[in-house]
């Protein structure tokens, strides 16, 4: 797993259940404490918004518009009540809310001296 995707798949973690104490493995296994868990968004809603709301922010930090995101979301039959609180949610992340996911990511390479560059395709 890249370092975007586990920075995104942290802060996501943190952002639904208003805990900050989450750790991404590189294998995208949740570290909570002792307890290591995989997310199941096809068996737990949680987990898909937690999936869902990674994925959008990933988007945005490589380009998409917060518009785009929300119209893409309708469009993938993402309920509307859903869509715009991801919406919400992305356009109210602050400049430094971004800047330390950023930072996240760039600790996440180091680790594994991934590149910095978050916009390097998968591979």
């Amino acid at each position: 797993m890249k370092a975007i995707d586990r920075a995104c798949l942290q802060y996501a973690t943190q952002v639904a259940t208003g805990r900050d104490a989450f750790y991404v493995a590189s294998d995208g296994r949740l570290l909570d404490g002792d307890r290591l868990t995989a997310l199941d968004p096809s068996g737990s809603v949680l987990d898909a918004v937690i999936a869902m709301l990674a994925a959008t922010m990933k988007l945005h930090l490589l380009g998409c518009t917060v518009g785009q995101l929300l119209n893409d979301l309708l469009g993938m039959g993402v309920g509307k009540d859903l869509a715009n609180r991801v919406h919400d949610h992305l356009a109210d992340v602050s400049d430094a809310e971004w800047s330390a996911l950023r930072a996240r990511i760039r600790w996440y390479a180091d680790e594994h001296k991934q590149s910095h560059d978050a916009t390097q395709p998968e591979t």
